[in-house]
């Protein structure tokens, strides 16, 4: 008996959290028909089983505070994963504080581990660059850094 649209999609995002736009492919390559896939996203979507918002803002925390990854590489990240970017940049604006804060203490820990392979100066600079931080953040974290030591 062939498994349906909805009982695969739930399957698959009980182990892998994905967009509206990312489940819809995974159905279509499954071979589910336009039909059978509409109602699914019905289903799921009623359910709140899928929802952008919510994924949207779980990404961005999970990809900011945990694994201190950069804004830009988070957007592309993002974008990449079928995420309106309207909606990344309702959810960017609404969280900008929060974004601003994890962003800056990621900027610290980069340092700190810089710090300690006597990397400083342009070269720590340098490198935070390359990981794609933005020169106002890393300014910011150093001159606080400086009125504090």
């Amino acid at each position: 008996m062939a498994q349906s649209a909805i009982d695969y999609a739930i399957w698959y995002l009980s182990r892998y959290p994905k967009t509206e736009q990312e489940i819809r492919i995974i159905l279509y390559k499954k071979w589910y028909n336009s039909e059978d896939i509409s109602h699914c996203m019905d289903v799921l979507k009623k359910n709140n089983f899928i929802n952008d918002e919510k994924f949207t803002d779980s990404f961005l925390y999970s990809e900011v505070e945990k694994k201190w990854r950069p804004l830009f590489i988070i957007k592309q990240k993002l974008i990449q994963r079928w995420i309106d970017k309207w909606l990344l940049a309702k959810k960017i604006l609404e969280q900008q504080e929060e974004l601003t804060q994890w962003m800056r203490k990621a900027i610290r820990k980069e340092l700190d581990t810089y710090k300690r392979k006597w990397i400083d100066g342009f070269d720590s600079i340098q490198k935070l660059m390359r990981r794609w931080y933005q020169l106002a953040d890393i300014k910011a974290v150093i001159k606080s850094w400086a009125e504090n030591n």
